[in-house]
């Protein structure tokens, strides 16, 4: 290799001792998860504005019902998908840590859209749904506020993307400066056409499920079910073919390093079997392409394919994690190893040294000073809250009146600040008077 990661900071994996393959497959369960709401999140959300558009063009009550149907899994997707992607984040950064936050403080502050992106978004959907009958009659106003956060929605996987690729290719943190350096690449606009192709085949199939979901359902929800399921075959239709071509060339978009190694891993035939799944499932749907209706178990099953196929789009997804990080891996393990080492070996010597020291004998007055409480408020050579000692001893007063103050207690003599009376034996006292008085 003729590249050096631009730091070595020596870090122990935080595992708990759990082996490494269990984080792989809880990193890839999560990421199913929480992937399939923000696909459900995409694509909803632009159908409910498309048909709220389309029900006031063409005067239609099943296209408005349909747009306000499709809200439902717009507002619970988000709920959901905010939710769990909490958690791929917190396997990668336990797995990943240097990488993934090396990539983070290189993509911020414009990282932070994420944050107040999603927070703007969230809300002005949220208003587009719960305002939809009040503003029946100002559809222009509500469509421009589902628009608004549709398109806010747009903008949030590009920022995400970025630093997706950043961190998965270290070998790029010290060409990138900004956001931009990684985000206007072929890599990141490669991977955003999968990440939007997959998000309308996903919705499509989630369309058809509850299309025929609602014709089941009857009534004036059925004219509403059948138009999801028209309009779920065409987005499936015309975005899986693309998909099918992409998605196996998206992993070899990454670094030559990453590419090359790629190749000679498992995870080369993942892309291609998630293609065939797809083709497999546009096929299905052909056949049943011209049926004006299906049933339940029909769409169920092409449910179950659409997810065995993102459940082989993140395993591959994975992969690209196992190879780039392979030797980076390594060298932090060995930087981990010998910093330990050095720091044991260190405190090592330090114990041998203390060990043949000679003792440290301190003055028996300065121990009583100490356990007393003496040296809070006073120093031998410098004024604290009370005068140092050598001013008491160079003021000249005689042992018995020191004494006095000291159990006693004494104003005015150093300032306001009194001195509270001290708990001592005659002995003790005597000890410490005699100490103060040598300070001159």
């Amino acid at each position: 290799m003729n590249w050096k990661l631009p730091f070595d900071i020596p870090l122990v994996v935080p595992t708990m001792g759990l082996p490494g393959w269990f984080f792989d497959t809880l990193g890839i369960i999560v990421f199913v998860v929480h992937i399939a709401f923000i696909y459900t999140l995409i694509g909803a959300s632009t159908a409910s504005v498309l048909y709220n558009i389309t029900g006031v063009f063409k005067k239609s009550k099943t296209d408005d019902l349909l747009a306000y149907k499709m809200t439902n899994p717009t507002t619970i997707s988000e709920n959901m998908g905010a939710l769990w992607g909490v958690a791929p984040l917190l396997v990668i950064s336990v797995l990943y840590t240097g990488f993934f936050y090396t990539a983070i403080l290189k993509v911020s502050p414009h990282i932070l859209h994420i944050i107040y992106g999603n927070i703007f978004a969230f809300l002005l959907s949220y208003a587009y749904k719960f305002s939809w009958h009040s503003l029946h009659n100002h559809k222009g106003f509500h469509i421009a506020i589902g628009l608004v956060a549709v398109l806010t929605f747009y903008t949030l996987p590009p920022v995400f993307m970025s630093m997706s690729n950043l961190y998965l290719q270290p070998e790029t943190f010290a060409t990138v400066q900004n956001i931009w350096d990684i985000m206007l690449t072929p890599l990141t606009s490669f991977r955003l056409l999968n990440f939007f192709l997959t998000a309308f085949s996903f919705t499509g199939i989630v369309m058809i499920y509850l299309g025929v979901k609602w014709v089941k359902a009857g009534g004036e929800d059925a004219e509403a079910g059948r138009l999801a399921i028209d309009q779920g075959k065409k987005w499936f239709m015309w975005a899986s073919p693309v998909n099918i071509a992409v998605l196996p060339l998206v992993f070899f978009a990454f670094s030559p390093r990453i590419s090359e190694a790629y190749i000679h891993t498992p995870f080369v035939f993942l892309p291609f079997a998630a293609s065939a799944v797809l083709t497999i499932l546009f096929f299905f749907l052909l056949k049943r392409f011209g049926n004006e209706e299906m049933n339940l178990g029909d769409a169920t099953k092409a449910m179950v394919l659409v997810i065995v196929a993102v459940v082989l789009m993140a395993t591959a997804r994975h992969g690209i994690r196992v190879v780039s990080f392979e030797e980076p891996l390594k060298l932090q393990a060995e930087a981990t190893e010998k910093y330990m080492t050095d720091v044991i070996t260190e405190y090592k010597a330090y114990k041998e040294e203390m060990k043949n020291a000679p003792a440290v004998v301190l003055d028996p007055a300065v121990s009583l000073a100490d356990s007393k409480g003496c040296l809070a408020c006073h120093s031998v050579d410098t004024k604290l809250v009370g005068p140092s000692y050598k001013e008491v001893a160079a003021k000249g007063e005689s042992a018995d009146v020191l004494t006095a103050s000291l159990k006693n207690g004494s104003t005015g003599k150093w300032g306001e600040t009194p001195m509270p009376p001290q708990t001592l034996t005659d002995e003790e006292a005597k000890t410490l008077i005699e100490w103060v008085l040598k300070q001159k």
